[in-house]
């Protein structure tokens, strides 16, 4: 593919296996590409690597972290990689675990891991930050906190953002790439995405009877449906182009008997299951498109 990231915060948007993670290791140098070529600031990750890397950080995973080390002498060793770091005390009441400086890697818990990683990702004060799924693990507290370091840390230099969650692609990326099974489908602003194929918004409720899965895509409006057993009844969601006009069928159907109907207005979650979709729950039931 041929693309260029210029946007203080981009995202790369998928599902489990889209290849998100293969795309950031790539642009790192850390996978040797089959054809073609990256270049991040003016440098090939893959002939210029030395040189990459002090340009580039990336939030390392769960084995590159020294468990015997403390969390003051883990951000410290990461810092001493890189020509212009943060102060490691600055990086650490950054991440909120000023309370575990001395603290040895091994003692941590799985949420304090994660702001580690992130804080290592950030010390160096690289002109590009890569960020793998940040907030996986965390509380809605710290993954709060988490974007709002984010947010400041786009203010000295690109954010690359891996994710698969909707709301955190949204709030995060001034511009998102989705990936399916490792193709570029989509890319633009959330603006762009949402006025290109999230329609009006969504339509979602439960029925205890559905006559055929293909009823709902016959429905005035629809652009893309999904109907998913749940228990004793099926839950359905419906993304339309005219929500008015969707509901109105539906509750006229005879072959849908809806309950607990409700509407939301476009977003993220509706241009990627408009795209991508998913497996079915039920076989029978299906999902069309």
């Amino acid at each position: 593919m041929s693309r260029s990231a210029r946007a203080r915060r981009s995202g790369i948007l998928g599902a489990n296996g889209a290849g998100k993670t293969t795309l950031i290791e790539s642009i790192m140098g850390a996978r040797t590409l089959d054809k073609g070529g990256i270049e991040v600031c003016g440098l090939s990750p893959v002939r210029q690597r030395a040189e990459c890397a002090r340009h580039v950080s990336l939030q390392p995973q769960g084995s590159s972290l020294f468990r015997h080390l403390t969390v003051l002498e883990s951000v410290e060793l990461w810092a001493s990689f890189y020509p212009g770091p943060r102060p490691a005390d600055e990086v650490i009441a950054m991440v909120g675990l000023d309370d575990k400086r001395r603290a040895l890697v091994r003692t941590l818990s799985g949420g304090q891991l994660q702001r580690l990683r992130l804080a290592l990702a950030l010390v160096g004060d690289t002109e590009v930050v890569a960020f793998d799924e940040p907030t996986v693990g965390l509380d809605p507290l710290a993954r709060e906190r988490t974007w709002d370091v984010i947010r400041q840390r786009a203010g000295r230099g690109a954010v690359l953002m891996a994710t698969q969650m909707m709301d955190e692609a949204e709030a995060l990326c001034e511009r998102i790439v989705i990936l399916d099974a490792g193709r570029v489908i989509a890319e633009g602003t959330v603006g762009e995405l949402l006025d290109g194929y999230a329609g009006q918004g969504s339509l979602s409720f439960t029925t205890p009877v559905l006559a055929s899965p293909a009823v709902l895509q016959e429905l005035p409006g629809v652009l893309w449906a999904s109907a998913r057993r749940v228990g004793e009844t099926t839950s359905v969601r419906l993304v339309s182009a005219d929500v008015t006009r969707t509901r109105a069928a539906v509750l006229g159907s005879q072959s849908v008997r809806a309950e607990r109907i409700r509407t939301a207005g476009p977003s993220l979650a509706d241009v990627f299951l408009r795209l991508v979709g998913g497996e079915p729950a039920d076989p029978a039931l299906g999902e069309t498109r």
